[in-house]
Parts: structure tokens; sequence; C-alpha cells
């Protein structure tokens, strides 16, 4: 029963995902909109918590040349497919590109919600067409629909709608379960049914060569290459850097994302790849270790907050890699809770800037510390239990990182994105 719901839980968060979640669950409620009330649309308008607007200003949108909400608004409108969820984007043509940049230019306003106090996601799309008005609300996750209206009509809605929109997942389902369920989980499920995980670790794969062929975005992924020292330990944070080079920047290539972000996808994927590689692991061993990765990136969002001022490629994903790296190498689960303390009492609190190129250095700095803990942990090492953030287990540990994320960190949040926000628009 334990397993059957896991599993569940897993498959529900591991999905394809085309381009940056933040513009692209802006395309993604646009087109819900769009598509309940039909006909060409004639304008747009989009509220969004600040988060999302934060995350969406210096990432590059699939299909086009351009970065930022306006534009990934416009595709929604003109030829976002709200069926594919977060590949909302997948079928853009030249020709569809050319015309939502233009349309953008004068039918397209996005506003910030800056009344949203806590953190949260919140998007609210307003399209008017030839057959009338649609309405649509994003909330809490990046395709979680909670309201549709056509004409003023409610058509689709469900509790929840508010304005208000704090994402405390008290209630999520990952929440009922331990970390020691996770590894027992992982070590025990039959393979079969988590060979999707492979698929998953292929997808980011592709991204990682994409950018080590082309030197795209800010190129971090080929000059972590070019180090010299321990092989897996740098092409694990190559690959990681050099996926991010050539999602920031915006090629037209998925990631299979983990908790709605496909950044915390690649990096609690693909670093085990190397791992497992150069220390002769099989295959199963390997998904095995990228299971427990996933398992622990969706349970630490859910204690963190799906939009967060605390970076959940650094502190989630990074956990997932620890503890992936931990099992990968024989650790026993105590080993993989020192691996967790000596992360988490690390990178604890790294703050989110928003998604843009230098995500890349972010990623590979998670990547490399959460090998270096693992390391640590195999050879009986670790952040002592009580010292500073470390609590007296690796749940208890997570919690505090999530009170810590979700109420200490809600001012921080606030500053920084109206920081960086009013510097983009002087």
């Amino acid at each position: 029963m334990i397993n059957n719901e896991i599993l569940s839980i897993l498959k529900s968060e591991v999905k394809p995902a085309l381009g940056c979640t933040g513009p692209t669950s802006v395309s993604y409620a646009v087109s819900v909109a769009k598509d309940a009330v039909g006909g060409k649309v004639k304008s747009v308008k989009v509220k969004v918590d600040r988060d999302t607007y934060k995350n969406s200003i210096s990432v590059g949108i699939p299909g086009t040349s351009k970065m930022g909400l306006i534009i990934a608004a416009a595709l929604g409108a003109v030829c976002g497919d709200s069926k594919l969820g977060l590949e909302v984007l997948k079928n853009v043509t030249p020709e569809q590109e050319g015309y939502a940049q233009e349309f953008a230019k004068d039918f397209v306003e996005v506003d910030i919600c800056w009344e949203l106090k806590e953190v949260g996601l919140f998007i609210e799309a307003y399209v008017e067409t030839e057959n009338g008005a649609g309405r649509a609300i994003v909330k809490r996750t990046h395709t979680n629909v909670v309201l549709i209206e056509v004409n003023g009509e409610s058509v689709y809605s469900k509790e929840d709608i508010g304005s208000e929109a704090p994402d405390n997942q008290v209630d999520a389902p990952i929440r009922k379960f331990k970390v020691k369920d996770f590894y027992n989980f992982s070590k025990s499920i039959d393979l079969r049914s988590i060979m999707f995980i492979k698929d998953a670790l292929d997808m980011n794969v592709n991204l990682s060569k994409a950018g080590l062929k082309n030197n795209v975005g800010g190129g971090f992924g080929v000059g972590f290459n070019n180090f010299k020292g321990d092989r897996a330990y740098i092409k694990a944070k190559s690959l990681a850097a050099a996926a991010s080079d050539a999602r920031m920047a915006g090629d037209n290539i998925p990631a299979m994302s983990c908790a709605s972000s496909g950044n915390v996808g690649i990096t609690a994927s693909v670093p085990l790849l190397p791992l497992c590689e150069e220390y002769g692991k099989s295959e199963e061993e390997m998904i095995r270790a990228i299971c427990l990765s996933f398992l622990l990136t969706i349970y630490i969002k859910s204690h963190i907050g799906r939009l967060s001022a605390m970076c959940a490629c650094a502190i989630a994903a990074g956990v997932g890699v620890a503890a992936g790296s931990a099992y990968l190498l024989g650790g026993s689960y105590e080993t993989v809770e020192m691996a967790i303390n000596n992360i988490v009492g690390s990178l604890g609190g790294v703050l989110c800037d928003g998604a843009k190129l230098g995500c890349a250095m972010k990623l590979s700095t998670a990547v490399g510390v959460a090998i270096e803990s693992a390391y640590l942990a195999v050879e009986g090492i670790s952040i002592p239990k009580r010292d500073g953030i470390v609590s007296d287990s690796a749940d208890d540990t997570l919690k505090l990182l999530g009170k810590i994320a979700r109420e200490g960190m809600v001012d921080t949040d606030i500053v920084m994105c109206k920081a960086i926000i009013d510097r983009e628009v002087k």
C-alpha cells in the first residue's frame, strides 16, 4: 500500500516540461482561458505572483529569440495548446512566433500581484476573443487550474480560488511519509515500476549534450568540463551546468521536471550518471539512486514551497543528489542521513534570485557539495545533530528548513523581488 502511494506521487511529479516552468505556466494559464472561450484572440491580461515574474525575466522562451512573460503570454494566446500541460508551446511554428511578437506589442499586459504577502504561485489570465471573454486561475502548482470562466460564467472551479496563495503544503500527499520510507521504497520497489526514471534521465542528458555541443547560455557546462581532477565529480557538475545552459537559453528541448521544475529535475538526476559510470554501478542501481533523489526532492519542495526565496535546485535537488550518491556508493540509511545533514548544514538558505543563465552555477555548486557530502558520509563524517539547523533526524532537519523558507524568508523574498524587478523596468 505504501509503495503504491509513493509510486503514484513519483509519477505525478516527474513530467516533461518545455522551457522554464515560470513563463511556461503563464503560457499554460493563458491557453486554458483561450481554449475555454475559443475564437481568435484580441487581447490578453495576466496577473502573476512576484516570484513567477522574477523567475521569468531572464530566461529564453523555446521557439523564440525572446525572454519574459509578455511573449510567453502572447504565445499561449496565439498557439498554446492547454492539453499539453507544461509542453504547452511544443508545436510553435516560426510563423506563429512572428505573429505572437507583433501581437505582444500592443495587446498583452502583465501585472504583478504585490498584495500577495505569502510565497506561492498565482496566475490569473484574462483573454478576450471574438467569442467573448475567458478567464483562468492557476494556483499553487504550475498546472493546477482552480477556476475557468467563459463570459463571466464559471465552467470549472475547485476550492481555494482566492488571490491569497500561501504555498503551505502541509496536506501534500508526500508529507505523510518520512525520509526512511523513500529509502526503503527506492531499495525494494519492483524495478519495472520505476523504469520511466531511465527515460527521465535520458531526456535530461539530451539537454546536457546540447549545452556541451553548442556552448549556449553562459557556457558553464563547457567550462567545467575543461577542469582537471576527479572525472566523475567534474562531469557531474558539467552535465548539470550544461543542461541548465541550454534550458535557460531557450533551447527547444524538453526537460523531465521534478516537482514542477525542469532545472530541479535536471539537478536531481544527471549528476548520478557519471558517478554510476565511474564506480561501475549497474543501471538498476543508478535508477534506484535517482528514484531516491527524486522523492527527496519532491519531499523537500513540499516543505520549502513550489516557489520560494530558497533555491530549490541548490537545496531540494542538492539533498536528493547527496542522498542518491550515498545510496549509489553503497551507503546504509544512516549514511544517507549523514549526507543530508552535510548538505543542509552547508547550503541551507541559498537564495533563489530568479531563473536565468547563472542558474548553471548554482546547479553545479549544489552538485559538487552534494557529492562531497556523500563522499564524507561514506567515510563516516557528518555535521553532528543539533549543529545549527541540523536537527535530531533528517525529517526534523527538513521541517526546520521548510519553516525557515516559508516563514523566515518571506520578507527577504519581497525585498529581493522588488529590487530585481525595479532594476529591470528602469
